[in-house]
Formats: C-alpha cells, sequence, structure tokens
C-alpha cells in the first residue's frame, strides 16, 4: 500500500501515490467543511433560516417528494445556501505549493511508460535540483565556518 505525504498547510492536504498518479487525501478539508455547515445550520443569527429548512426537509414525506417536478432534489436550495458558508481552498505558502507540486510529479513519472519524454524531463529536473540543493548547502556551511 502506498504511503501519504502530508503537505502541512493552515489545512493539511495528503498526496498518496497510485497508479494512475496521485489521490489527493483531503480529510482535513473535509472537516473543515462539515464544522462550517454545521456552524451555518446551528447559527444563533436571527436572520438565519437554515436548519429550520433541515428541519422541514426531514419532515417531507416520500409521497410530497414524488410531487417534486422531475430531476428536482427536495435540498438542491438547502444545498447551495450551505456550499455558499463552507471552505472552498486552503492555502499552501512558499514551499508547501513547491513540495505538492513535487510530490504530484513524483508520483506522475512513476505512473508513466517505460521512456516516456517527461519522465526523462523529470530525472533531468531532479539532477539540476540535487546540484542546485548541494550548491546551496556547500554555500551555508561554508558562512558557517
Amino acid at each position: 500500500m502506498s504511503e501519504t505525504k502530508t503537505i502541512p498547510a493552515p489545512i493539511p492536504v495528503g498526496v498518496r501515490r497510485i497508479p494512475g498518479g496521485s489521490r489527493l487525501v483531503l480529510d482535513a478539508f473535509a472537516q473543515t467543511v462539515i464544522e462550517d455547515v454545521l456552524d451555518a445550520l446551528l447559527s444563533t443569527d436571527r436572520d438565519s433560516d437554515l436548519y429550520e429548512r433541515l428541519v422541514a426537509l426531514a419532515e417531507v414525506t416520500p409521497e410530497e417528494r414524488a410531487l417534486l417536478p422531475e430531476h428536482r432534489l427536495p435540498y438542491e436550495e438547502l444545498v447551495a445556501d450551505l456550499a455558499e458558508r463552507a471552505s472552498k481552498h486552503t492555502h499552501l505558502y512558499g514551499e508547501r505549493s513547491l513540495e505538492l507540486a513535487e510530490q504530484l510529479g513524483v508520483n506522475a513519472v512513476q505512473s508513466l511508460p517505460v521512456g516516456h519524454w517527461s519522465a526523462e524531463a523529470w530525472q533531468a529536473w531532479q539532477s539540476v535540483k540535487a546540484d542546485a540543493e548541494a550548491a546551496a548547502a556547500a554555500v551555508k556551511g561554508g558562512a558557517a565556518a
């Protein structure tokens, strides 16, 4: 089983290699969205009717649902209103974006057929990156001496 690499962020993002590339593991993000939805439903704001609409939906009978226009779900409007209030993004600052990009690249290259041109380009980039990191470490080490 492939290991998940977690990219630390305000809302952490996990990356897991799968045969076709990558799977983003968004457990922390999903929890944030659920918390946002519950906060909206349990709001003490007098102007909010979200909870009452949820209760009304729970009381809709199968017969009443059958009377709805075709392809209309009874909760569409409530879902749209809750989605407005839910988190839709997380931030990846500085090197975190590069960590995510690198992990996605590693996973993508491993899923490519042998001899694919981008795998060779990736290996060349990894080589240049390793040289640059070694040079940076040498400069940093030399400055400390």
